[in-house]
């Protein structure tokens, strides 16, 4: 039996349909591999941007994808977004080619502690036999990783194989035909507060019910509210909200003396939530001080975090028996009533009348971020990067924006990789997809650009600041006094000659009618563009105070 028919054997029984190759000699077997099976193969050279890549892609199919790499700091380069695939529950299957154990600390080339070298930020992990006698222990891993994500969380699956010269004798007798099965689609589960209730045995009448959507975690549950709840939804649930603004209203109030005290009124005594995490951070500071006195969260997956401290019961979705029909009350007009609903949506449109009256046709980040959100198709895709920008999507979140389909690479929130995470998305989007992303996250990931068949419907809108501007502009940092600037980034580029290097359309913009008119183009545009917006620190930061005054 050769090497070559054993890992044909693994790959032709490991789901997903598409492929990340990153260039290398040791991975050779592996790459001839995956090019004879039904997968759709891409090669990225850098190995931290093709993980990246490859997030991209399964968080668009909802499919695992599978990366492969060489041996040594290859792999430790896909680790990054291994970590985010891990706390975002993306299905990822990573093929690791490995020197043989006797070349392990020999002093050969190429040779690190590979085994398991992912193995805080995994689903499973399997290391291959180095023997190629057979192909049954191949077959059996690739069992195991599918029976993996069919019933665990969805993840990040490593398979470590060790290689042994000579690699490039390859040949196609004997080879398996690809099975490519597939991951199935997780049942829908509609819950109601109500249907709580009665699973809990809690009296919920005349008590305040919020119910939370945080950021999707590969399951299908979906909250229904009634006259006594209020749903919220994060960002990057991709779910509707009862309220909009919810997030800019907390935040503004929280930044004022007493702020947390005159949110009392929204006090829950039941929180019901779903997914896991959420870019608010206005939230998390409101339950941890206003804690509910019951928290059930309601997931099929063992691994729950508490972050607003409140200790939530989980309930498994099967075990809660979905209600036919609901009674509510109803007011003259066909609302919901109830206090608590009205508290919400008083305290929101009151918010939303004095938000509104800022003045949007000022040139700056926060505004240029809303101009954005109301002239790019409402069927578009949308990716956010960390830092400033999600948080400005989320403050300005209503029910326009919450027509597109958005990510955000917040499992660990880092802002490595954002770029080459939309170039994956848009690489299989059928829908222009939008990437709103600063300076310093744009120009860290610039290898996410360096691909030949870089996606036409690639559209980038970048925030230049010239400093990566979160740090003077969220409370605490001021305090640092001169040694600020060693945790901030100052910089003067500018992406224009790194679009023409890379072969995309670019705009840059210092005025408001500089911007608008890239807006035009950006959205007109049948190939990858970057709108490159210009603002300075003073005007970003004289508007978000404004914002945090109201």
């Amino acid at each position: 039996m050769s090497i070559q028919q054993c890992i044909n054997t693994l790959i032709a029984h490991l789901p997903g349909e598409h492929a990340i190759l990153s260039p290398g000699s040791r991975n050779a077997p592996v790459i001839y591999a995956l090019h004879h099976s039904s997968k759709e193969c891409h090669s990225i050279v850098d190995e931290r941007s093709a993980a990246f890549v490859a997030l991209g892609m399964a968080k668009h199919t909802k499919q695992p994808v599978v990366l492969s790499c060489t041996s040594g700091t290859a792999a430790i380069n896909y680790y990054p977004a291994i970590a985010e695939a891990f706390y975002a529950r993306v299905p990822l299957i990573i093929l690791t080619a490995d020197r043989p154990p006797e070349k392990i600390d020999a002093w050969d080339g190429q040779a690190i502690r590979q085994k398991g070298v992912y193995k805080n930020h995994i689903r499973a992990e399997f290391q291959t036999p180095d023997d190629y006698e057979d192909t049954t222990a191949f077959k059996e891993i690739a069992k195991r990783v599918k029976k993996c994500l069919d019933t665990e969380i969805a993840g990040p699956i490593h398979i470590n194989i060790p290689v042994r010269e000579p690699f490039y004798d390859f040949t196609t007798d004997g080879l398996e035909d690809d099975l490519t099965p597939t991951i199935d689609e997780p049942p829908l589960f509609e819950i109601s507060a109500a249907a709580v209730a009665q699973h809990t045995g809690l009296d919920v009448n005349f008590k305040k019910v919020l119910l939370f959507n945080g950021m999707d975690d590969g399951e299908d549950i979906r909250l229904t509210s009634d006259n006594n709840s209020v749903i919220l939804s994060d960002l990057t649930a991709n779910k509707t909200s009862d309220v909009y603004y919810w997030d800019a209203m907390l935040f503004s109030a929280q930044s004022k003396p007493n702020g947390l005290e005159f949110l009392s009124v929204l006090k829950p005594d039941v929180l019901i939530s779903t997914g896991t995490t959420t870019i608010s951070k206005g939230l998390k500071r409101f339950l941890q001080f206003h804690k509910p006195a019951h928290h059930f969260h309601i997931s099929s997956f063992y691994e729950v975090g508490d972050m607003f401290e409140t200790k939530p019961t989980i309930i498994h979705p099967r075990d809660i028996r979905t209600l036919e029909e609901t009674e509510t009350d109803k007011d003259i007009d066909g609302e919901r009533a109830g206090a608590y609903v009205n508290a919400w949506l008083n305290m929101t449109r009151e918010f939303q009348e004095r938000f509104g009256k800022l003045d949007w046709g000022k040139y700056n980040e926060f505004c240029a971020t809303n101009y954005v959100l109301s002239k790019i198709p409402k069927d578009a895709i949308l990716h956010v990067s960390n830092s400033m920008p999600p948080r400005y999507v989320s403050f300005l979140l209503n029910s326009d924006i919450r027509n597109f389909t958005v990510y955000c690479n917040r499992g660990t929130s880092g802002i490595d990789g954002s770029t080459s995470t939309a170039v994956g998305n848009a690489m299989l989007a059928e829908e222009d997809v939008y990437l709103i992303t600063g300076d310093i996250a744009f120009f860290y990931d610039i290898n996410g650009l360096y691909n030949d068949s870089l996606p036409k419907n690639l559209k980038i809108i970048l925030l230049n600041n010239g400093a990566g501007g979160i740090f003077e502009m969220i409370a605490g940092p001021e305090k640092m006094g001169d040694a600020l600037q060693y945790q901030t980034t100052p910089q003067d580029k500018t992406a224009e000659h790194l679009a023409a290097h890379f072969g995309l359309a670019y705009h840059g913009a210092d005025t408001t009618g500089k911007f608008a008119e890239g807006i035009e183009q950006l959205v007109a545009n049948e190939n990858p563009m970057i709108l490159e917006v210009f603002t300075s620190r003073e005007s970003n930061q004289s508007f978000f105070s404004q914002f945090k005054s109201l």
